[in-house]
């Protein structure tokens, strides 16, 4: 009997949660990315990205680069891609610390995004961003954690913040 009631609390507890609420634990790892492009004077685009084994890869002005689409979506296989044009590994973080950051990305996939608000002219765009796996689009969506630089924006969700903050942390660039 106590198996039966066990069983039945089991379902009932997984059937009453929301599916946002669980996501990030099923969804493939998420990515963090930090770029800087300017092309006011000379053509600059450097950056890193962190994989899903916690290597931090650098790259700059590589040939070719994959952006996400208009609506911010990007494929698994670009972001590869992105990745094969890295071409020095330039840290590595910790799987403990990966796991933790990677449940926050989901959430912070909710922020809205201040207002863009201009700040200079030729400074170029500083971002910091991660994405995160949309399972119903089979694609990963980029996340704008911070954008400094010509234009501000910040995502104002405390996830994003503190990813943000993690990130900035991370690496000086």
């Amino acid at each position: 009997m106590k198996r039966i009631v066990l069983l039945f609390l089991c379902f009932v507890c997984l059937n009453g949660c929301d599916p946002d609420s669980w996501r990030p634990s099923c969804a493939p790892h998420a990515y963090f990315h930090f770029s800087y492009e300017n092309h006011a004077w000379v053509s600059v685009h450097s950056g890193w990205i962190i994989d899903e084994n916690g290597i931090i890869r650098s790259y700059k002005n590589p040939h070719k680069w994959n952006y996400p689409d208009s609506l911010g979506y990007i494929t698994r296989f670009e972001l590869e891609e992105n990745l094969s044009y890295c071409d020095s590994v330039i840290g590595k973080v910790s799987a403990r610390e990966m796991s933790y950051y990677n449940h926050l990305v989901f959430p912070a996939s909710k922020g809205s995004l201040t207002k863009p608000e201009p700040h200079g002219a030729d400074m170029g765009i500083r971002m910091y961003s991660c994405y995160w796996y949309d399972q119903r689009k089979g694609r990963y969506r980029q996340v704008i954690l911070n954008q400094y630089g010509d234009w501000i924006r910040t995502n104002e969700n405390d996830k994003a913040v503190k990813i943000y903050s993690w990130l900035s942390r991370l690496v000086t660039n």
